[in-house]
């Protein structure tokens, strides 16, 4: 598949790449919610000791917040100008 310079399917990719950032950080809010009951459940911060070491709602909300923010830094980013080659 050949790369285009459409302006329509940059946009279109930059609003995809948006709607899974913002998909991703809502997954992440989730973990993050479920960390902080298990957290209550056990009475502590998670990796405080050793009969609490981190559970793996703790780093599901780190690693979805990571990859949401970085989705939503790429669709924000400025395209890059291409260069019009004249035909003569």
């Amino acid at each position: 598949m050949r790369r285009t310079n459409d302006p329509s399917s940059d946009s279109f990719a930059r609003l995809g790449a948006a709607t899974a950032g913002v998909v991703l950080l809502a997954s992440a809010a989730l973990a993050a919610r479920l960390a902080w009951q298990h957290m209550a459940f056990l009475g502590e911060i998670c990796g405080t000791s050793l009969t609490a070491p981190h559970c793996g709602w703790c780093a599901a909300a780190a690693a979805l917040t990571a990859a949401g923010l970085t989705s939503l830094g790429w669709a924000a980013w400025p395209a890059r100008k291409t260069l019009r080659i004249r035909s003569e």
